[in-house]
Order: structure tokens, then C-alpha cells, then sequence
């Protein structure tokens, strides 16, 4: 793993640790005000809350596993790659390079391939 996907991967690890950080605490808040109106005693509302949080959290995690993560992946590598090979000098390499969107030139195989076409074209 390259030193830029190992930082892609802790920077995305973070994310999804703040991600699930607020979760709870959105969880939690939103279960204490849903028990405010019950009239039962400390320990049973205790176990409502809980209740609900884990309700609440248990969405959000359905949520995360079927929107959140199919979020922002709007290429298809092997369409990028091909734009990269098909610069006939390094000026057309960096053209092609500089249409590539930021997550494209993020990517660690579409990098590995622009450096290689960089020093064959050199």
C-alpha cells in the first residue's frame, strides 16, 4: 500500500469513527427527548432510552451501509487509465491528468499508471 492510499485510509477511518461518534450522540439525544413525555419510573426509562438509541443506531448503520458508502464514486478507473494511455507526449499526459477529477488523480492504480506513462514519455 502506497504512503497516499495509506493516508486516504486513515483519513477515511477517521471520518467514519466521527461519523459513527455523532450517531450516537444524535441517537442518544433523540431517544431521551422521545422518553421525556413517559410517565414510568428511572429504571424502565433508562431501558426505553437505550432501547431506542440502539434502534437509532442500528438505522443509521443500515443507512450508512446502503447510501453513505456508494457516495462520491463517479468514475470507472479502467475509463481513466485509458484516457491516460492514450497521450502521445508527456504535454498530452498532463492534459489528460489535469481533466481528471480529484478523486480520479487520488486514486492509487490511475497515480501508479500516470507516474509509469511520466517516465516512459520522458
Amino acid at each position: 500500500m502506497s504512503k497516499n492510499q495509506l493516508d486516504d485510509k486513515i483519513i477515511q477511518n477517521a471520518q467514519y469513527r466521527k461519523s459513527l461518534s455523532i450517531a450516537f450522540f444524535n441517537a442518544t439525544n433523540a431517544a431521551i427527548e422521545m422518553c421525556k413525555g413517559l410517565n414510568i419510573h428511572e429504571e424502565a426509562t433508562k431501558k426505553k432510552i437505550i432501547e431506542l438509541r440502539d434502534w437509532f443506531l442500528e438505522e443509521h448503520k443500515n443507512y450508512y451501509a446502503t447510501v453513505i458508502v456508494n457516495v462520491g464514486v463517479n468514475y470507472k478507473t479502467e475509463e481513466s487509465i485509458k484516457k491516460l494511455k492514450d497521450a502521445k507526449t508527456l504535454e498530452d499526459l498532463q492534459t489528460a491528468w489535469r481533466l481528471l477529477s480529484e478523486d480520479e488523480r487520488h486514486d492509487g492504480e490511475i497515480r501508479k499508471v500516470a507516474q509509469e506513462l511520466k517516465k516512459t514519455l520522458q
